[in-house]
Formats: C-alpha cells, sequence, structure tokens
C-alpha cells in the first residue's frame, strides 16, 4: 500500500499555510508557492534525518488562540465553543496580530477590561477564556508558559434576584404570547436551566416516571444523565407539547422555531416593556430553589431536583430564603420556641 503524505492546508485564522507531521503543526507560509516550497524541504529533511525533526513553535499570539478554538470547537460543547470564540474574538481585535506570546503581558487583558463597560462576570468570563487558552497550549507543548496566568480578575457577583410566587403571577398576567408563557411555566415548575428546556424532546419523556431523563451528551458536563421531575401542571404541559412536536424541541416560540438564547432575552426584553424590570430565566430558577428550601425540602433533594452533585451551590447561590423577611422572621420563631 503506498503511504500518503500529509499535505500543507490553510488557516483562515493567522491567514498561512501548515502542516501536520508527527503530530506537531508546522507554520510554513502565507504564500501558497512559498509555502508548497518550505513544504517539500521539510519532507526533504525529514526523509534523510535520522531522528523527527523538530516542529517549528507556534509564537504568534493569534496562532495559540487558532489552535486553541480548532480544539475547542471538536471537544467543548457548541454553546461553550461560541462563548470562547465571543471572548477570545474580543481580545484578538485589540491586540497587534504580530504580537508574539513572549510579548503578551497581563496588560493586554487589562486594558480591554477596562476600556469595556463591562459588568465583573462578563470581565472574569473574558480573563479566564484567554487564560484557558493558553494553559491549554502549554499542554499542548506549544509554549512553556502561561504569560497572563496572574492577571488580576474582578470578583464574580452573584446575581441576586429571585422569581417569588408574587412575581410569577404578576409576569404571567403580563405576558400575552402563549409560547413564552409555556417556557416560563415550565421552569417555574421544574428549576430546569434555560438551556435544558430548550433540548426537552419527546423521546426524553418518561411519562411513567412524570420526568424529563436528557442523556449524558446532552447535558451540562456531558457525564451523568439529568433527570428534571415533573409536577402535575408540568407533566401534563409537556405531554401536550409532546404530542404537538413529536420531532425536535417542544418549547418553541411564536413563529414555530426551537427557542434559542437570543429569542429568549428578546421576549425578556418585550416583557421589561410592561413590568418595567428585565429578568432572566436564571431568576426563576433561584425562585424555584428557594420555594423549595421554604416548603420544608432539605439542601441535598433541593440539589438534585436542579441538578447538581451536592448541596454546595443551593446554599452558596440558588437559595434565597434569607430574601424573605416573613419567613425568616417564622423560621427564627421555630427556633427559639
Amino acid at each position: 500500500m503506498t503511504r500518503r503524505h500529509p499535505q500543507p492546508f490553510w488557516r483562515e485564522f493567522t491567514r498561512c499555510w501548515y502542516v501536520q507531521l508527527g503530530g506537531k503543526q508546522f507554520k510554513l507560509h502565507p504564500d501558497r508557492d512559498e509555502a508548497f516550497r518550505l513544504y517539500h524541504s521539510l519532507m526533504d529533511r525529514q526523509s534523510h534525518a535520522p531522528e523527527p525533526a523538530v516542529p517549528l513553535q507556534s509564537t504568534l499570539v493569534v496562532e495559540v488562540i487558532d489552535l486553541f478554538l480548532e480544539w475547542a470547537s471538536k471537544n467543548r460543547e457548541h454553546l461553550t465553543y461560541e462563548a470562547y470564540k465571543r471572548r477570545l474574538q474580543a481580545f484578538v481585535d485589540s491586540i497587534p496580530p504580530t504580537l508574539q506570546v513572549d510579548q503578551l503581558k497581563p496588560f493586554h487583558i487589562t486594558r480591554v477590561m477596562n476600556a469595556k463597560a463591562w459588568n465583573p462576570n462578563t470581565k472574569n468570563d473574558f480573563a479566564s477564556a484567554v487564560q484557558r487558552a493558553f494553559n491549554w497550549a502549554i499542554k499542548q507543548g506549544l509554549i512553556d508558559r502561561n504569560p497572563v496566568a496572574h492577571v488580576e480578575k474582578p470578583g464574580r457577583e452573584a446575581r441576586e434576584l429571585a422569581v417569588t410566587p408574587k412575581d410569577y403571577a404578576e409576569v404571567m398576567a403580563a405576558v400575552s404570547e402563549p409560547s413564552f408563557l409555556n417556557l416560563l411555566e415550565l421552569a417555574w415548575e421544574t428549576g430546569a436551566r434555560g438551556q435544558e428546556l430548550r433540548k426537552i424532546e419527546e423521546r426524553f419523556f418518561d411519562p411513567e416516571n412524570n420526568r424529563i431523563v436528557l442523556p449524558p451528551k446532552e447535558s451540562k458536563g456531558r457525564k451523568h444523565h439529568r433527570v428534571i421531575y415533573l409536577p402535575d401542571r408540568a407533566r401534563q404541559l409537556v405531554a401536550e407539547l409532546c404530542a404537538r412536536y413529536p420531532r425536535g424541541p417542544i418549547l418553541r416560540n411564536s413563529e414555530g422555531k426551537p427557542w434559542s438564547k437570543d429569542s429568549i432575552n428578546c421576549a425578556f426584553c418585550r416583557l421589561k416593556k410592561k413590568i418595567g424590570r428585565k429578568l432572566h430565566l436564571g431568576a426563576w430558577r433561584k425562585g424555584y430553589a428557594t420555594e423549595a428550601l421554604k416548603a420544608g425540602l432539605d439542601t441535598v433533594t433541593v440539589a438534585h431536583l436542579l441538578g447538581h452533585r451536592d448541596g454546595t451551590m443551593v446554599s452558596r447561590i440558588y437559595g434565597r430564603v434569607q430574601q424573605d423577611p416573613v419567613h425568616m422572621a417564622q423560621a427564627a420563631r421555630r427556633k427559639s420556641s
């Protein structure tokens, strides 16, 4: 059998030709003719070399980021890849295309964060994405150290808003779009994440056990099944929607298309014009956890209903019982009685 030799390939992000030999990538040249001349020269040296040639190490910042994004597109969920791509594009737009890794400083990240009117969480996510790319490059042997490992990031701020039963009733009375009502009602009844609600299909519905079972590849972390338990009203709603949409996602917008992150955000923007404040599905999830705790459910049970492995996140992030002064006063009286 004739052995096939690897061929040069074009990388759009860096506008340059490369070739992969022995698991390592060699940078050639932006010009095609020159790239193929270097390629043939490299192949000739390798054919006569007693030892494998040492790869030409990528040193441009944009090259490292491009390689990381290529890896993320194949090894991470699509939403995770898109988030990396969006944040790293903002970083690449702020630096010279010829910036070398050994010239990169924490200041390059800090300057972007200072220039953007981002909230602390967005700034933290941005800096973490850049750090993640260079940590990956170290593991791949592309660079020897992470030049931005010690950049100062703002601490994350918890989104405190938790929808109360009163808030929920106000919203449901203000919303006139049936498809948005379905989304909000199922979120309130189950406490599921927004991305989980968007993935629900008839094939995941287990009516005998009153639950939705998402396989690991559809679940956060992609390691375990995600079980969403359905109270009576939620089970009825899911059954009706499964009958209407036997294939594909059952939660769809007014145009009959599956809800997306952007279309949900637009719906909440329209709602803001009616009630005077901007909400988000995360507030529904926090409201679910808070009401469950107030009803007497233990933290571990609430955690599993939310899809967590233990009660840490419920205690730190999701349970907002302290925002209900009546409940807290009653709890204090029970403790002292």
